[in-house]
């Protein structure tokens, strides 16, 4: 792809971005995902989230793009791609037990939360 085709596309990425509603952008994200993890196919970037390797992830920014932040299988985010290594490599998160711990604690603050209101 020539240099100015990337330029144009960039610009399209970002005025939809810009202009189109966030519930509208999920929604369309669900038929969109799926034809865009096989056109950008490749093994230059890896997800951690999904394991699936990209030529290249989606720009992502509403003022200033970012190239390669986007992840075309699970639409995370570098943030999102650090905090899943951080859990997956630094933590007993994923283990059976931690998970167990972690979803007992959650709904039962959902619960005293609720029986607080």
């Amino acid at each position: 792809m020539s240099k100015r085709a990337r330029l144009i596309a960039l610009k399209i990425f970002k005025y939809i971005l810009n202009t189109i509603p966030r519930p509208v952008l999920i929604k369309m994200s669900y038929w969109v995902r799926p034809i865009l993890a096989v056109y950008l196919k490749g093994s230059k970037y890896i997800d951690p989230i999904d394991g699936k390797s990209f030529r290249k992830f989606l720009p992502y920014g509403y003022r200033k793009q970012r190239p390669n932040a986007l992840s075309p299988s699970t639409l995370s985010l570098e943030r999102h791609r650090l905090m899943w290594l951080y859990l997956q490599n630094e933590t007993d998160f994923f283990k059976a037990q931690a998970k167990k711990e972690f979803f007992t604690w959650l709904l039962s603050s959902v619960f005293l939360l609720d029986l607080k209101n």
